[in-house]
């Protein structure tokens, strides 16, 4: 792996949206399936840095190449967890770049502090499940028909891991 994973900047705005719609596009990872106006991804981005969140991207270069993040939930009894978000472009998968950038975010996670961090993941995508079960989520359960992408239903998988 040759990519350098650092906390997401301003200057990555441009290249964090262009990578969310490539792996969006692909209509298999990500409940977008495009990403949403470049106005939205720097209102995220500001808010998670102004904010702390946990929030890394993986760099080739200038390009990002893949990112991580962690959203802690706004309400005052869920306060205390964080949904994790990540993606990885297709050539960079299977060379430890989503590991690299789930294990940053999950080490800031815990320092923030949070207890509990979750993620939904299709069903269907058995690698991914794998990962977060290697980093330590645990399955709480299935939601059925959760996604509907060209026609198709999809369940997904709600995991956790707790600190």
């Amino acid at each position: 792996m040759s990519v350098e994973i650092v906390r997401v900047r301003e200057e990555h705005i441009g290249g964090f949206h262009a990578a969310l719609d490539d792996v969006a596009r692909e209509r298999a990872y990500l409940t977008f399936l495009e990403a949403p106006p470049i106005e939205l991804a720097r209102k995220f981005i500001g808010q998670s840095i102004a904010k702390g969140h946990p929030h890394f991207v993986a760099l080739d270069g200038d390009r990002v190449v893949g990112w991580c993040d962690v959203t802690p939930r706004d309400r005052p009894a869920t306060r205390h967890g964080g949904v994790l978000g990540i993606g990885v472009l297709p050539e960079w998968r299977g060379r430890g770049v989503g590991g690299a950038l789930i294990g940053r975010a999950l080490e800031a996670s815990r320092a923030f502090p949070l207890a509990r961090v979750e993620l939904a993941v299709r069903a269907d995508n058995a690698r991914a499940i794998a990962l977060y079960r290697k980093v330590g989520f645990a399955i709480e359960g299935r939601r059925l028909r959760a996604m509907l992408i060209d026609g198709i239903y999809y369940d997904d998988i709600m995991m956790s891991l707790l600190f």
